[in-house]
């Protein structure tokens, strides 16, 4: 009885330490995501606003409040979506491929980067439903818009992140991946951003009429990703030669 209650006793303290020495990687995947989303996000809603529609005029009227573009709740729900579904899912993800495919060599890190994926619609998806239900929409609405969202964002995606996670499993030591992950995201998350804000839906899931120009950048380019980016550039520089 002795020598099992020992053991016992071990086992705890093993599982114990374990899970101490995830607490601060885990705080480091947090902030890191919930920032570059958050980023993401605010600097989306800035060319979104800045844009200039067919007749010249901005998204937005002029105001006195040099914030008056920020939509403060859509922010609240992309950092809120980043920091309980994006941080867990990340950090779980990370420790799993290194576990199941350890090691810097070429096979390992093209298993890890085909297997980061190969789930990440499950992702998006995730993405997409923590956003659509913070809303105050439906599941059924989150349905429609994985059906028709969560494909392209996904294609665009498999051509911009690999590159990144070939850095991240190289280079990186596995606790602090997410950090450069998420710098490499936020670029990225512009387009999420735009992506899950689009379009803009009433209460009971249908889309808000607008009677000016469309207000995200991938309704203003057909919703694809290339253009999508080309119009921000496009805007930052407008809006340099605006000053």
């Amino acid at each position: 009885m002795t020598f099992h209650g020992t053991n016992i006793i071990k086992i705890a303290t093993q599982t114990l330490q374990g899970w101490r020495s995830l607490v601060k990687p885990y705080i480091i995947t947090t902030v890191a995501i919930g920032s570059s989303v958050t980023t993401g996000d605010l600097i989306c809603q800035y060319l979104e606003s800045h844009k200039k529609g067919p007749d010249g005029k901005r998204n937005i009227p002029p105001s006195s409040s040099m914030l008056s573009w920020w939509d403060r709740e859509r922010s609240r729900i992309m950092c809120t979506t980043a920091v309980l579904v994006s941080t867990p899912w990340s950090f779980t993800l990370a420790r799993t491929v290194e576990r199941l495919f350890p090691g810097k060599r070429g096979i390992q890190i093209a298993k890890k980067i085909l297997t980061n994926t190969l789930l990440a619609p499950i992702n998006i998806s995730l993405v997409f439903t923590a956003i659509i239900l913070l809303q105050g929409h439906s599941l059924r609405t989150a349905r429609t818009k994985i059906k028709n969202d969560m494909p392209k964002t996904f294609v665009i995606g498999s051509f911009y992140w690999p590159f990144i996670s070939f850095i991240n499993f190289r280079f990186i030591p596995l606790d602090y991946r997410p950090i450069i992950g998420s710098i490499a995201g936020a670029l990225w998350n512009i387009y999420v951003s735009s992506a899950a804000n689009n379009p803009k839906l009433n209460p009971d899931g249908s889309i808000k009429a607008s009677a000016g120009p469309a207000p995200t950048l991938l309704a203003e380019t057909s919703g694809t990703g290339v253009p999508a980016l080309q119009e921000a550039w496009k805007t930052v520089d407008q809006n340099k030669k605006d000053l």
